[in-house]
């Protein structure tokens, strides 16, 4: 074949190579999420794929996706990027009240309500499948397996949100940061997207307070804690966990909540500092057991 042929005919197929790629690049978070407790045979990722296909969005760094007392509209697949739910006060102060990875999806708990609760918006570039419900409920209907994968993944948001109480509740500054960051390690992990102790994470201290309730000024002052303790390293929207069974144990972190086999074992490692857990607190801290 000549050579100008041959070139035209590779310009012709390379965007359908382009497309198929893509369906399988996207919904990798996704379906590495899945797998963990639901293995999906081929036939049920080729329709989760059919469902993603032709329907993704693109949506700049802090744009909302829909503000409260919208009509309430398709489910959304995250593809690339992080979003959150929040509720914004009258006074303009923001409580971060999820947040959502790759693989994650926005929605599933919306099934009955005519209007939303809260606003959503993107906290990075953001790339998404905006999935209507008759086409999923029609293609649960032919692979029941597909259903109970999203529905164990509901549940596992569900629990994510009874620790986020907790954390609220019960836990100091330094434990509330270090608990989520725990918890944003192993569900990027789940998805496929930790490398090695490291994890991106597109936040920023703003961003950290409102999900936690904090200041600005506290956030700044724990991280800052966290690290001269040896125990995170954050920088250019990279966080890496040195040690992660120390960590947690300051976090008081019980990584069972996400339903992951691989839980125990991370932090069963034996860890290289102490026994003893050496960091200072934060004033407010001084009378927790934890830290004495």
């Amino acid at each position: 074949m000549a050579a100008p042929a041959k070139s035209m005919i590779l310009r012709l197929i390379s965007p359908f190579r382009r497309n198929a790629a893509w369906k399988v690049n996207v919904l990798s978070p996704l379906l590495t999420k899945l797998d963990c407790k639901i293995r999906l045979c081929p036939e049920e990722r080729g329709a989760l794929a059919a469902l993603v296909q032709s329907r993704a969005h693109r949506l700049p760094a802090r744009q909302d996706l829909y503000v409260e007392g919208d009509p309430i509209s398709a489910m959304r697949v995250i593809l690339d990027g992080w979003a959150c739910r929040y509720d914004q006060l009258a006074d303009g102060r923001r409580q971060i009240v999820e947040l959502f990875l790759p693989g994650d999806i926005i929605g599933q708990d919306r099934l009955f309500a005519e209007r939303e609760d809260h606003s959503a918006c993107s906290l990075s570039a953001l790339s998404y499948a905006q999935v209507p419900r008759h086409d999923l409920d029609a293609t649960i209907g032919r692979f029941p397996a597909l259903g109970q994968a999203l529905l164990w993944d509901a549940s596992v948001a569900a629990a994510i949100h009874r620790q986020w109480i907790r954390s609220l509740g019960r836990l100091s500054a330094t434990q509330r940061i270090a608990h989520l960051f725990c918890e944003l390690f192993y569900r990027s992990m789940r998805a496929g997207l930790a490398r090695g102790n490291a994890f991106d994470m597109p936040l920023g201290q703003r961003d950290l307070g409102d999900a936690r309730g904090l200041s600005t000024v506290q956030v700044n002052r724990t991280v800052q804690l966290l690290r001269s303790a040896g125990l995170l390293n954050w920088r250019h929207r990279v966080v890496e966990i040195p040690d992660l069974p120390r960590l947690a144990r300051i976090a008081l972190f019980r990584p069972h909540y996400l339903d992951l086999d691989v839980a125990d074992d991370l932090l069963a490692k034996p860890s290289n500092a102490s026994e003893t857990i050496e960091i200072r607190h934060l004033p407010e801290e001084r009378d927790l057991p934890l830290f004495r």
